[in-house]
This record gives C-alpha cells, structure tokens and sequence, in this order.
C-alpha cells in the first residue's frame, strides 16, 4: 500500500516538473515579446500546481504557488514593462524548481527505502535502545530533537509537536543526540538542564566546542534564576519550566524555527540558482576537517567554471545566462548522493564539497555529469536556436590535516586552470599531490548510436586517451574549439548535420592545426569522396566497426 502511495506521489511530481519546463520557456518567450496570452499561461500554471500540491499534500509547494499566483495578478500590467519584476518573478520560478527537486527526491527515496531518510524513534526496551522507525516528510513545519532522561516527558513533547505538524526525533541518550546534530538531523534542539552522567549544559558545550549551531529550548524543574542566567550566559535561546503547557512549547519552538528558517535561507542558499552558499561552505570544510582529524576520513573539493559564461550572458542576456545557472545546479543536485553539496563560490564559479570520496572516485562522476550537460540543448525562442554550454573543472582532496582552507582552495582552482589550459571542456584532477605534466591525447567521437559510442570510448580509454563523446554535428562543432581534439571519429550519417558538413565547417575553424579525421559509416564514400579528400581525411572504417582496426588506426595517427 505504500509503494503505490508513493508512486501516485512520483507520478504527479513527475508530471509538474513537465509543466514547469514548459512554464519556464513561456517566461523566456515572454522576457523577449510579452503577451497576455502567455502571462495567462503562467498564472494558470501556478494556479493547477498549486491545486495538485493542496491534493497530495505538498503544503510548500502550494504555498510557493498561491504567492506566485497572488504576485503576477498584483503586478499583471508592469511585469514585463519592468525588468526589475521579470527578475522577481524568474527568482519565484527557481523557488519552485528547487522545492520540486527536494519533493522529488524525497519520494524517489522513500519509494527506495533509503535509510538516509529514515528517522528512528527510540524507546529503550530490554536494553535495545532503536525503536520504531517512521519516515520525517520534507513537509513538515521542522524538524525537532528532544533530549530528556524522563520518557514521560519525550512522550509528551513528541506527541504535542507532532500533532502540530513537525517531525519529532526524541532521545535520551546524548551520544544518539550528538550523532544526530552532527548529521545537521534537526532545526531544533529541546534539552534537559539536568539529566544522570552529563547536564543540559555540558552537552550543550560539546556541540560549541564541534562548532554546532542550532537553537535550543532548555526544560529544566529548577525555579533557580542562576541556572537560567548562567544557560543564557551559554548562549541558550529560551527557557520552559517543568511542567509547561502545550501551547507555550509550540509557540516557541515555532518563533524559533520560523527564525532560524529565515536566517538559514539568508545564509545557507543562493537566492538565484538554490545551490549554497560560499559562506557555508567554510562551515561545511571545517566539519568535513574536524571529521578528518577525528576519523581520518578523506573528502573532495572541486572548483567548477562555465566556459565562456559571460560571452553566453552578452550575446543571449542575463535572463538566460540566469536560466543557465539554475540548469546547471539542477543538474548537480539530480546526480548527487544525499551527502554532496553544491556552492555558488560567486558569478559562474562553484564549488562542491564531497563527503567520504577520494579525487580518483570523484573525477568518473565529475566527468559523467559534464558530459552529460554539454550534450544538454537551451533551446532560444528566437528560430529556435540551441545553444550548447560546457564547463572546466579541478578536483582536489583533503587528505592531510595540515591543510588549511585557502590550501585546498588553491590546489583546486590550480586544477581548474590546467583544465582550461588544456582547451577547457574537461576535468583535472591531483592524485596525493602529485601532478603530471604528461598531456593526454584528445579524441572527440561523433555518433549518434550511443552503443557504438560507448564501445570505442571503452576500448580508447584502455590506453590513456582522454575521449569526448557527442551525438550529433552541433554538438560537435559546439564543443570543438574549448575541447581541441587530436582526432575526430566522425559518423558521416548525423541526425542534424551530415559528416561532410561538420568537417567543412572544422576545416574553416582550424585552418592551422589539422586536426586528425577517422570518418564511419554504414555506407561506402561514393560521390562525397573525392570533396572529402579535398577536405582532408585520414582513414575510413565502414560500419560494422572492427575495433582492432580502429585501435590500429588511432595509435597510427596518433
């Protein structure tokens, strides 16, 4: 019964995001010629999101959309007279892609049975502390942890919280409560002032001193003022007396979340692309370094730059360079593990932070993702023009405690520089602080049979060349001149742009650096020979492929 809850749940998320892509290239089409028709088509577009999410139950969600929809009938005449209001709405619609992305998420994960996203309620019982598990929704109003030695009283405070819509975790074992924070687990701590073997205050001064931040209501029986002043002396944020009632306890731990949640999306998130901040990523490295001192665990850091992003922002506008970025995020997020986050360092600069994964692990899924998004088309509303965006990337990990923060900063943004000496449209990475000077041979493969891709990539890679695989001639002009390939394999049968076509326009990119050609194809030259030998190829392979004679002919040109 739950997997089918939670696939009804998928399906209609699913379906949003389909309408979302369609709204977000309506407000493109708009930003260039407004019409009524298409603010119609936006209004209507929040309008039955919201409706979806009050029906399942996606109360953020339906809470972002009522504002967007409340917001473009307030401002229907000046929204695309005025950019400032085109930005607010844009800014409203990467909300709402950012909160669709964690919906998603989580129900993709709790269909998986993700234990990553399981909360445990525990109940010591014959010496077992873990109990019970239930699920902690991305829509809850919070998410709280108690800590109390008197059960009646964590039994009392879930039951009052959860009844009011928040996600309760309660415990009476300050090293499960410990675990949990460092986890970043909860928005709020409720802790007992005096509990057996350590107090209120003590495992309040353990979480100062691993530099863990987050608000805390102190029960206590105490009616002695100098036990509240020395907690608020500590740095505590309230104080409730045993026995309280409900409705103080839930007036309070909702000032102090809904304050937290303010602070935290001021300091945590970029207001534009979702993806967090440079000032939490100093936070994040100094938990990643304490985690390393303590367990000697190793993590990753990479540098990230769009190619070329402000020529993108001069010729097509910040609007869709804006679009772009949030794109670019998305994509990152979709592909992550829980753990991995993503950094706006500042314009098109990111970093991401990796937990528990070595430079070696990080530089295959690095390059994954990055060839997967400069396959990845933005399609301009004008003559429907794609354009096709790549990035340069430097990969560094932190496994000495030595280093500092400006240490692997700079490791990491020396890797991206190579990477970008290198033509850009790559990956760099240092392995124990050792580079090579050695320069890979670049092999770019055009071939819109991804099986036919995949079987040469595998058989290049075995003797070091670095490969970039495309699917069709745009592509392959688009990604030529930051890649520089040594030689191209190139299908002369493409979806868009015959072969022929891709090495005319090459020869024209590169009249000085001739670039080494494998030509494929089901078919024999005929006709086209003698223009391709005008052209200038170096070898022809008819399809089906033998990769022996391929292998042979690479290491030959090569």
């Amino acid at each position: 019964m739950m997997e089918s809850t939670e696939q009804s749940k998928l399906e209609v998320l699913a379906e949003i995001e389909v309408q979302l892509n369609q709204a977000l290239q309506n407000l493109v089409i708009n930003s260039i010629e407004p019409t009524d028709s298409k603010k119609a088509i936006m209004l209507a577009f929040f309008a039955d999101v919201k409706a979806l999410a009050q029906q399942h139950h996606f109360r953020e969600l339906g809470y972002l959309c009522l504002k967007s929809e409340e917001f473009i009938k307030q401002h229907n005449q000046e929204l695309f007279n005025d950019g400032s209001y085109l930005l607010k709405l844009t800014k409203r619609f990467g909300e709402t892609a950012q909160c669709l992305s964690s919906l998603l998420a989580a129900a993709s994960d709790q269909a998986m049975g993700e234990e990553t996203k399981v909360c445990r309620l525990w109940r010591p019982e014959s010496g077992d502390s873990m109990g019970q598990d239930y699920q902690i929704s991305n829509l809850a109003l919070g998410r709280v942890l108690v800590l109390d030695d008197e059960m009646l009283v964590l039994n009392i405070i879930e039951s009052v919280l959860r009844n009011r819509g928040y996600a309760v975790r309660i415990t009476n074992d300050p090293d499960q409560a410990l675990a949990i924070l460092r986890a970043h687990e909860a928005d709020l701590l409720i802790l007992d002032l005096f509990m057996p073997g350590k107090s209120g205050l003590e495992f309040y001064r353990d979480l100062k001193q691993e530099k863990i931040v987050i608000p805390t209501i102190v029960l206590t029986a105490s009616a002695n003022k100098a036990d509240h002043i020395l907690a608020l002396q500590e740095g505590i944020d309230n104080f409730l007396t045993k026995p309280f009632e409900a409705d103080v306890l839930v007036a309070n731990v909702e000032k102090l979340i809904k304050k937290e949640q303010k602070h935290k999306n001021a300091y945590l998130k970029d207001g534009l692309t979702s993806a967090y901040t440079r000032s939490f990523f100093v936070d994040r490295f100094a938990q990643e370094k304490a985690k390393f001192l303590r367990d000697g665990i190793v993590f990753s850091v990479i540098f990230i730059d769009l190619d070329h992003f402000k020529e993108i922002n001069d010729t097509y506008g910040h609007l869709f360079g804006d679009l772009v970025l949030q794109s670019f995020v998305a994509q990152f997020k979709a592909s992550f593990r829980p753990s991995d986050q993503i950094f706006r360092y500042g314009g098109d600069e990111f970093l991401l932070l990796l937990p528990e994964t070595d430079a070696a692990a990080e530089f295959k899924m690095i390059e994954r993702i990055r060839q997967q998004f400069q396959r990845k088309a933005f399609i301009m509303p004008i003559k429907s023009h794609k354009v096709y965006i790549t990035f340069s990337a430097g990969i560094t990990e932190f496994n000495n405690g030595d280093k500092t923060l400006e240490d692997i900063l700079e490791e990491a943004d020396r890797q991206l520089y190579r990477a970008k000496e290198r033509g850009r449209a790559c990956t760099s990475y240092i392995t124990d602080a050792i580079e090579s000077d050695s320069e890979k041979n670049r092999v770019l493969i055009c071939d819109d049979s991804s099986t036919v891709s995949k079987l040469i990539k595998s058989r290049l890679n075995r003797f070091g060349l670095e490969t970039q695989v495309v699917a069709t001639g745009k592509e392959a002009l688009a990604i030529f001149p930051d890649f520089k390939p040594h030689l191209i394999i190139l299908d002369m049968i493409l979806p868009d742009v015959n072969g022929d076509a891709v090495l005319q326009q090459i020869r024209h990119m590169e009249p000085e650096n001739h670039v080494k050609v494998i030509l494929i194809s089901v078919k024999s030259l005929g006709e086209k020979e003698q223009l391709l030998k005008e052209l200038g190829y170096d070898d022809f392979i008819k399809k089906p492929i033998s990769l022996e004679r391929l292998e042979q002919s690479v290491k030959r040109l090569l």
